[in-house]
């Protein structure tokens, strides 16, 4: 049977009659990836009274909380948060598939249990190689650009965007493949990190590698449909909507 947590952590904010539906510790502590010195970040769902969304002022757009004291947290209202999954934004999907949670809310589980369906070939090709082949143009650009050599805080930020870039390329490659992600990519944890060295010491040679990934999954044949399940996304936000102005 699962466990729902009652309590959470005192770094999360929320404003008068917002409810707290999920959180989780996401960054490169979830993914095996930290070090000392590391920042512990979070991130979640939240609801807004049924009746909120009604109101001249809500903005669902705007529908977030971003929080960095004294840990970061990032925040989205359920129905933002849906809609971003739905287009394919990695950092928010993987909060359906942490091994574990800091917070969970009983009305939010049906939604972790239907993650798959919230995932598309499109979307997820899209956004997830699509933001690493982004990325990785960047590096190639500052090269072309005669901009060689970085700093220590430069060389570091550029050595974690090489790690991030091909780490989204693993968590694409599991989802087109099996519909799942390990979040925890500690086992790939040397090779992530020579990756990242070598986007600061090696652009070519980093861009060949990335290329050559990006050319492996573009041929994966995939097991998820082609598009997201929208049509079932909308009919959970309908029926939590309902049931939550209910119970105001």
């Amino acid at each position: 049977m699962t466990e729902y947590a009652t309590t959470y952590p005192e770094a999360v904010q929320l404003d008068d009659g917002e409810e707290l539906l999920l959180l989780g510790v996401t960054g490169s502590t979830a993914y095996g990836l930290s070090h000392e010195g590391s920042d512990i970040d979070r991130l979640g769902i939240y609801t807004v009274p049924t009746t909120t969304l009604f109101t001249l002022g809500f903005n669902m757009a705007k529908a977030s909380h971003v929080l960095t004291d004294p840990d970061d947290v990032q925040l989205h209202e359920i129905g933002k948060y849906i809609g971003l999954v739905l287009k394919g934004n990695p950092t928010v999907t993987e909060l359906l598939y942490l091994d574990q949670h800091e917070f969970i809310d009983p009305r939010v589980q049906p939604l972790i249990d239907m993650r798959t369906a919230l995932l598309g070939q499109r979307t997820v090709r899209a956004a997830y190689t699509g933001y690493a082949i982004a990325q990785a143009k960047r590096l190639g650009n500052r090269e072309q650009e005669g901009r060689k050599g970085f700093n220590s805080d430069l060389a570091k930020r550029t050595a974690k965007h090489g790690r991030h870039c091909f780490r989204l390329m693993l968590q694409a490659e599991q989802l087109l493949t099996t519909g799942n992600i390990t979040v925890d990519v500690s086992e790939h944890r040397d090779e992530l990190f020579e990756i990242g060295e070598l986007a600061e010491t090696d652009v070519a040679e980093f861009q060949r590698r990335f290329e050559a990934r990006c050319a492996y999954i573009d041929a994966l044949e995939s097991v998820l449909p082609m598009e997201p399940d929208a049509a079932a996304a909308e009919a959970f936000l309908i029926e939590f909507r309902r049931q939550n102005l209910a119970a105001s």
